[in-house]
């Protein structure tokens, strides 16, 4: 699991998993310790992809 940042700061984690139909899929994780994917932020809702966090 990798630490990332949303642009507004806010602190995510990232899991890379394998998958049988992609290579790699990353699933942003809330960093609050729930295991469920977000796909905006929780602190400014800014929509997130991994392409777009620090």
């Amino acid at each position: 699991m990798q630490e990332r940042f949303c642009k507004c700061g806010h602190r995510l984690k990232v899991q890379y998993t394998l998958d049988g139909f992609l290579p790699w899929e990353a699933i942003i994780m809330r960093d609050d310790g729930e295991p469920s994917p977000v796909k905006v932020c929780p602190h400014c809702g800014a929509y997130l992809s991994i392409h777009f966090l620090r």
